[in-house]
């Protein structure tokens, strides 16, 4: 009666452990995945406008795995680990390990994930097209 016990418990366990790592978030994310190159700024004042589009283009992002690097004009080339928090059809949001949960960044997909945005807050983004590797 005792293994009988034991082995419906372990069961149990498993199935819990199973449970558990489903609701885990996970990292890694299709649609990031790639490299992004930015196309220009948007909800950015007009008299600042082609300035931020200038930055925007010389914006890049590199996504493999769970791992981000994202080069900039303004600074030397960030990586980090990145978990997704929220995503669905067209919408992807996910905190890196540097930045915390407290901080997440959230990513759009247009044309069949050919186009990406990157919302930045207050209306401020950054739109990208996906290069082919």
């Amino acid at each position: 009666m005792y293994p009988r016990r034991a082995r419906r418990r372990n069961a149990l366990l498993l199935a819990l452990l199973f449970v558990g790592a489903a609701a885990c978030k996970r990292s890694g994310s299709a649609k990031l995945e790639g490299r992004w190159r930015g196309t220009r700024a948007e909800g950015v004042p007009p008299a600042v406008q082609e300035a931020a589009n200038t930055f925007a283009t010389q914006t890049e992002i590199v996504a493999k795995g769970s791992a981000i690097t994202i080069s900039t004009p303004a600074a030397k080339p960030q990586s980090a680990t990145f978990t997704v928090d929220d995503e669905n059809k067209t919408t992807l949001v996910v905190h890196t390990d540097k930045d915390g949960l407290a901080n997440k960044e959230t990513f759009a997909f247009a044309d069949e994930g050919k186009t990406m945005t990157w919302r930045l807050g207050e209306g401020r983004s950054i739109v990208f097209t996906k290069l082919k590797e």
